[in-house]
């Protein structure tokens, strides 16, 4: 697979891409927008994450869907961005240092994200299988490479691979990314997360896998989960207040819980070395931990070394530097180095013997 392009970030390298998706919880204000932006940033979020509604196209109009905070219609009217205001986010999002991401709902927003010059494109869970829309978003991929990130929640495999399908048909499979997503606000079945299909993702597609997360607690222990199942994105919700109104504030993260969230994911990074070293801590418990060959009882010049007279005890032979002989020689592996040697002179009790202290 190779490595996406977004930005300045990329998508498949060591570093695990932090999104903060801000959705509608700027409550359709720019200022509050601008603020989510720069806490984002502060918090060590990679990613400001927005979302482009045009409710006349996107909806079936007014009434037609009611949700646990009302009319979507009405909810998304009210808390509407437009295209300007989103050039304007745009634009602030490069002044503080973090990417911008939009997710469309229809054709026409993913032509005015097009037009606006958004480096990538972000789908929800619930256009997975809204085949002309991402064939739209696929054929754009194709001609300019920017990389598409597809959220999967609540869809089928055989539905993710015909959305596969759409982007191998437009010859843009190579730039995309897909979310393992479990679209409930909040999942209170951790069952229901299914970690394991990031990697089942990522094995039968050839592409990058992340994770996009609605869980209200152990946030931190399930991201820093994610990544070591090879999750190459984190998706949260975030807010400035959970204590607003709106849909999503109540499962978003706030600022502080988005520092903890990525400070886990940097600290899970860190500790998925594959290389097996004693760093320089570790030499110091390791100096005391191990066990040396240890003088059992008195012992006389000239007297032969034998498990009768020597046992294997702690400090261990580097402590304080003294330079002693290892435990293991007084295993079968290695005994024969060792015993029947005579000791050079008189030694006491818990002496700890060195190769300097014996005759061959």
């Amino acid at each position: 697979m190779k490595i996406l392009k977004f930005g300045k970030l990329t998508i498949g390298g060591p570093r695990t891409i932090v999104i903060a998706e801000v959705a509608d919880s700027h409550n359709g204000d720019i200022k509050t927008a601008k603020k989510l932006v720069e806490e984002a940033k502060k918090a060590g979020a990679d990613v400001a994450k927005f979302q482009i509604h045009l409710p006349e196209v996107e909806m079936a109009g007014p009434g037609a869907l009611v949700m646990w905070d009302g009319d979507l219609y009405d909810i998304l009217k009210r808390n509407l961005f437009t295209p300007a205001m989103h050039k304007e986010m745009i634009k602030h999002c490069a002044k503080v240092g973090i990417e911008y991401l939009c997710t469309p709902f229809c054709p026409a927003a993913v032509d005015i994200l097009n037009d606006l010059g958004v480096k990538a494109f972000k789908t929800g869970s619930g256009e997975l299988a809204n085949l002309p829309h991402h064939r739209k978003i696929a054929r754009i991929s194709a001609s300019t490479g920017k990389p598409v990130i597809v959220s999967t929640g609540m869809s089928t495999w055989e539905e993710i691979r015909e959305t596969v399908r759409v982007y191998e048909e437009e010859n843009a499979k190579e730039n995309l990314a897909l979310m393992n997503c479990t679209s409930e606000y909040p999942p209170n079945d951790y069952s229901h997360l299914n970690l394991g299909v990031i990697g089942k993702l990522r094995d039968e597609f050839g592409v990058w896998v992340g994770q996009s997360d609605h869980a209200h607690k152990n946030y931190v222990a399930l991201a820093a989960a994610a990544v070591t199942m090879g999750a190459k994105l984190i998706e949260k919700h975030f807010t400035l207040s959970r204590q607003q109104k709106g849909p999503d504030h109540a499962i978003s993260l706030e600022p502080g819980m988005l520092k903890d969230l990525v400070d886990g994911v940097r600290a899970t990074e860190l500790a998925l070395g594959v290389t097996k070293m004693i760093s320089k801590e570790e030499q110091v418990v390791r100096d005391w931990a191990f066990h040396s060959v240890i003088v059992d009882r008195s012992v006389k010049k000239g007297e032969a070394v034998t498990v009768k007279n020597v046992r294997p005890a702690r400090p261990g032979p580097s402590y304080k530097n003294w330079g002693g002989i290892q435990a293991k020689y007084l295993d079968d592996l290695y005994s024969h180095q060792l015993l029947g040697k005579t000791f050079k002179k008189n030694l006491p009790k818990n002496h700890r013997l060195r190769w300097s202290d014996l005759w061959s």
